[in-house]
């Protein structure tokens, strides 16, 4: 009997000892899963993006030089005295907005703040036509050091080394100011549903009788 007892133990510990196996296991195959899904996304966003690592469209409207010309007009349209002083000391959008429109940004924020910047992104109806806006938030925001210096290189250092000099909240905020007065409808509060019709009357006769 004890040592049915003993066996009956050991088979208990065998049971969860696989139990555990099968957890890790689990464990594992989610791991896969989040591996592969992540791939998944990347690709999909990738595929969005690929024309402006192809040298053949650079110079067509869809490649990276568009979009950077897209960038300098909507620049000068938003802070003409500040695009015309960056334009005299010779910055050239290309300087900066290159790497900013190319890598989205991921060489600018740390990874909490590019993740949080992507969520924009991605949230976007016209996908990357907000990532334009936030580059020229971006200039803006040290707009006063620009100016104040009006030199060449300290401008290109400037903007070539942006790092943590404005919180991503101020950039974000400044961002959405500007994307919502372009385009507001983007921004309107969704309309309210229609009203519900009125419930049918009771079936009930003047003298409180039910119909049949």
């Amino acid at each position: 009997e004890g040592g049915d007892g003993e066996g009956g133990g050991g088979e208990g510990g065998d049971g969860s000892l696989e139990d555990g196996s099968y957890s890790v296991q689990l464990i594992h195959a989610a791991w896969e899963a989040i591996e592969a899904d992540a791939f998944f996304c990347f690709t999909a966003l990738m595929s969005e993006v690929r024309d402006h690592f192809c040298s053949n469209l650079d110079h067509t409207a869809l490649g990276i030089t568009a979009r950077i010309e897209r960038f300098a007009g909507l620049l000068a349209a938003k802070d003409p005295p500040l695009a015309a002083a960056l334009d005299n000391i010779r910055v050239a959008p290309t300087f900066y907005a290159f790497r900013w429109i190319s890598l989205l940004m991921t060489q600018e924020l740390d990874l909490p703040d590019v993740l949080r910047l992507w969520d924009s992104l991605l949230a976007d109806e016209r996908r990357f036509d907000f990532l334009l806006y936030f580059c020229v938030a971006m200039v803006l925001c040290i707009r006063e050091d620009l100016l104040e210096h009006g030199d060449f290189s300290y401008s290109v250092k400037a903007l070539q080394h942006y790092e943590s000099r404005v919180p991503l909240h101020t950039l974000l905020e400044r961002a959405h100011a500007l994307y919502a007065a372009d385009h507001p409808q983007l921004y309107a509060p969704p309309a309210a549903p229609p009203p519900r019709p009125p419930p049918p009357p009771d079936r009930m006769s003047s003298n409180g009788a039910a119909y049949l």
